[in-house]
């Protein structure tokens, strides 16, 4: 792989799936914000670490059984935000 040649295998750092999503609930200096979302095994790792991160702010990782955990609770709150919207206009 190309992108491993210089290192040695005991430093390589495996990226997958990199995904962002803009997030506009707060806007800094009126634009949305990008949240960053990346999967990676870096050395040493027995499993790999999912990464989130806002633009330039701290970047927060987590195992596998607390991403799943977060993302179980995220579509939960997701579900129950949209249940207590206000109620649709009739046609």
């Amino acid at each position: 792989m190309e992108a491993h040649v210089d290192e040695r295998p005991a430093e390589r750092i495996h990226n997958a799936w990199l995904h962002s999503v803009e997030l506009s609930a707060v806007p800094l200096a009126g634009q949305p914000q990008r949240l960053w979302l990346d999967l990676v095994l870096g050395p040493g790792d027995d499993e790999p670490r999912v990464h989130l991160q806002i633009e330039d702010r701290s970047l927060v990782e987590l195992t596998i059984a607390e991403a799943r955990s977060i993302g179980t609770h995220l579509i939960g709150l997701a579900a129950l935000g949209a249940m207590e919207g206000p109620p649709a206009a009739p046609a």
